[in-house]
């Protein structure tokens, strides 16, 4: 093992040692040539090979300045122009443009690194890497890893480099070189005004529950809202940090309550680093996103609401419950080609075993009081004319449905689509999930509130569609279950986005309620630290 070791150390450094050196008296880093010819010499003599600068964005940094006759873009002769230093600042934050904070690529850097012509280079280099980033994405979920840093366009290179003479609003202008979805760019502003000029800290706190140890947990609670701003440290009497407590939560897709339950913990937990690398996230889950077409219906799961859009423009929201984390939501998509009047229910069998069954042993009347229907294959069988405690979860034969009604499971309402997940959208009789913030409690299906207004709008809009908005109320009234289809089936997102921005484009950190950012974090080399 002691050899092995030794010989890649051994390998490390001839490699090292056989890496082109820079020779520092070149007339490349001599000030009194002009950086224009100095540039043309650069390339001459391929420094940026010398720089380890990677291979594709090395041939797009040569091909941009020979479009433009060798031409520098952020520095004269000697230093870095107004312009230069600009962007060179706007590049120290990374996390603001959108980028993981170690995703710019590293490069060999020694005296000259602050040389005219080498901050030439690299400023070009940053610009085309943040452009292809923000364009297609850093992450390549085949590999787990970073996608390898490859050439770009050079017309649209060319085209940034002319625009940031006139730019007002950067955190616009960034936004504008991602998706043209407006959830995106509302998010890439959002980002920028959050993080511009921010150094985050990296500190984990565990805070623990108020019943194991009270005095802990409102101590670590007043040192996370310190360390993420929102309480003064010279002022932390009890009205100042209830109300930071409160403004917390909300930015946290919380219920503003003070009261310092299992999310809420989870949030103070979560340093400020690795919160910002979730809003990155959510705009990489963007890019993976194929244009949406001119209507559909989207479901962001961790913000716990269903909008449906037409032109390109939200026509009508509901809060939705989805499933629990031991029963998860699955991110899906489908077109919706039916809704369901009065739905039965026929229960998955993982529920009937599980749940269905020990509460009829417990209760022989359970099946009749909650109006199931029992089936042996295609068969009713009575319910009550079979020995319960002769059967458990892993024998059980029978198949279980629910009758239409007030306390069907599904509600009135059911929206059907394609899906082998065997989930669809319905109402519910628990009306009461939707006044909760986290609402996390299904089998995994999604609950709609008001499903039957939306079935109205959808109804309404659904070109010649001969049952309108009226005939699905006569329907519910007459107590008839029927499945319209609709003519025009509406695609379906079922999505997982844990950072949006709300109406005034201020961030919102939704819990990651399946821990599903975690995966994708973890790529990008971004863990929890506990300090």
């Amino acid at each position: 093992m002691n050899f092995t070791r030794l010989l890649i150390l051994f390998l490390a450094f001839i490699l090292i040692r056989c890496t082109p050196s820079i020779d520092k008296t070149n007339p490349i880093f001599d000030r009194k040539t002009p950086l224009k010819k100095r540039i043309g010499l650069a390339i001459e003599s391929d420094l940026l090979t010398k720089l380890d600068f990677p291979e594709g964005l090395k041939d797009s940094v040569y091909a941009f300045y020979k479009s433009r006759d060798f031409k520098p873009v952020w520095a004269n002769d000697s230093v870095l122009t107004e312009k230069g230093r600009n962007w060179k600042e706007l590049t120290n934050y990374p996390c603001a443009l959108g980028l993981p904070d170690n995703r710019l690529f590293t490069f060999k850097e020694d005296s000259l690194s602050h040389t005219s012509i080498i901050q030439e280079f690299l400023l070009t280099a940053r610009l085309a890497q943040l452009q292809q980033d923000l364009k297609v994405g850093f992450l390549d979920t085949s590999t787990n890893n970073y996608r390898p840093i490859v050439s770009i366009d050079i017309k649209t290179l060319n085209k940034s480099v002319r625009q940031m003479d006139t730019v007002k609003n950067w955190g616009y202008w960034f936004a504008q070189m991602g998706p043209a979805r407006p959830e995106y760019r509302a998010l890439a502003i959002g980002l920028f005004q959050y993080a511009s000029k921010k150094k985050f800290s990296d500190i984990h706190f565990e805070v623990p529950a108020l019943v194991d140890d009270s005095l802990r947990s409102l101590e670590l609670a007043e040192e996370s809202l310190i360390d993420k701003g929102y309480l003064d440290p010279k002022k932390t009497d009890s009205a100042s940090f209830w109300e930071a407590m409160a403004r917390f939560q909300a930015d946290n897709g919380l219920k503003a309550d003070g009261v310092i339950g299992i999310y809420t913990r989870k949030a103070l937990d979560e340093s400020e680093r690795y919160k910002c690398h979730r809003a990155i996230l959510s705009m990489e889950r963007w890019r993976w996103r194929a244009p949406f077409p001119e209507r559909y219906l989207w479901v962001n799961i961790p913000e716990y609401k269903l909008r449906i859009f037409y032109n390109d423009s939200m026509l009508s929201e509901h809060r939705v419950v989805v499933g629990k984390p031991e029963n998860q939501t699955p991110q899906l998509s489908s077109r919706l080609r039916a809704i369901v009047s009065l739905p039965y229910w026929t229960q998955p069998q993982s529920i009937a075993s599980k749940e269905f069954l020990p509460a009829i042993q417990r209760n022989s009347n359970y099946a009749a009081k909650n109006h199931y229907k029992v089936y042996r294959g295609e068969t009713e069988v009575d319910p009550t004319t079979i020995n319960w405690k002769r059967y458990k979860e892993k024998n059980f034969p029978f198949r279980v449905r629910q009758e239409p009604g007030h306390d069907n499971a599904l509600g009135l309402v059911k929206f059907e689509f394609n899906n082998k997940f065997g989930v669809y959208i319905h109402d519910t009789p628990s009306k009461g999930f939707f006044n909760k913030d986290i609402r996390a409690y299904s089998h995994g299906c999604v609950r709609c509130q008001m499903p039957d207004s939306l079935a109205r709008f959808i109804l309404t809009r659904d070109d010649k569609q001969k049952m309108t908005r009226d005939s699905l109320d006569t329907l519910i009234a007459r107590k008839e279950h029927f499945s319209i289809a609709l003519r025009k089936p509406i695609p379906l997102q079922l999505d997982y986005i844990t950072v949006v921005a709300d109406e005034n484009g201020k961030l919102i950190f939704f819990p990651d309620v399946y821990d599903r950012d975690e995966k994708y974090l973890k790529m990008m080399k971004i863990y929890p630290k506990v300090d």
